[in-house]
């Protein structure tokens, strides 16, 4: 289980501190969350895939993107329906369907989720696994905890790709009758056997998993060392408290 989702890069990004880009993305969950004036949250969400073209390229940035694009529809599209106080906008007959603040209460819902999907997505694809838990560690998170983060990223994308695969070989069988299973009754029924393959492969991974949790020294009571370390990083301390201080006077300037 040696599966990441870290690119290699070049990006100012790839240079900073991992307990400061852990901080970093704390404190952007945290931020969009706050009573601030709906134009910054904006203004954060825009930066942050600004952020993410310049660090991990445009294939990178659209692949985040179109993962959550669906999310963000769903919210937009529904999300005005529990919001009928304020200005309206627009009125079939009698039913008052869409409202000014309801449209910018669906917008302000997906560019938070848009900004705190871009913000964790950022950490990851751009820190390296083993780094990533020695941040935490930094933080005095329980090593059992760091553990479980780390194969729970780990497996993931051993997952997916196993998945990915399982579909190819399922397409392979059908041969010809791929061409005419178009209808979605179709496809929803061959997802029978996929997922059924697709549990067998999870159930199969758990003797590779429990050995890799004895490798790891799990249920020990000695403390167990590292063979990396973040010696390679400089002033971690001067670049979370700066951007403490940032978000907190944003935050001052443009609360409500």
């Amino acid at each position: 289980m040696n599966a990441s989702i870290y690119k290699e890069g070049k990006g100012p990004l790839y240079k900073l501190d991992p307990r400061s880009k852990v901080a970093l993305t704390l404190y952007v969950c945290i931020f969009v969350f706050l009573p601030v004036n709906f134009y910054v949250i904006v203004s954060l969400g825009i930066l942050s895939i600004a952020i993410s073209l310049f660090s991990i390229g445009r294939k990178n940035t659209k692949n985040i993107f179109y993962s959550v694009l669906p999310m963000l529809v769903i919210m937009l599209l529904f999300s005005p329906l529990y919001d009928r106080g304020g200005t309206p906008l627009w009125i079939q007959g009698n039913t008052l369907i869409l409202t000014e603040e309801g449209l910018l209460q669906s917008l302000l819902l997906d560019f938070r989720f848009l900004t705190i999907t871009f913000a964790c997505s950022l950490l990851f694809i751009t820190t390296k696994m083993d780094e990533f838990i020695l941040a935490l560690q930094k933080f005095h998170l329980p090593y059992k905890a760091c553990l479980t983060i780390s194969l729970v990223f780990r497996s993931i994308p051993d997952i997916f790709d196993s998945f990915n695969e399982i579909i190819d070989s399922h397409k392979l069988r059908r041969g010809a009758d791929n061409r005419v299973n178009k209808k979605m009754r179709n496809r929803i029924r061959n997802l029978g056997p996929t997922l059924t393959s697709a549990l067998v492969v999870s159930l199969r991974s758990i003797p590779t998993l429990a050995m890799s949790l004895e490798a790891r020294g799990y249920g020990l009571d000695r403390k167990r060392s590292n063979f990396h370390s973040l010696s390679d990083y400089r002033h971690h301390v001067f670049y979370s408290i700066a951007f403490f201080v940032m978000f907190a006077v944003l935050f001052f300037l443009f609360r409500y």
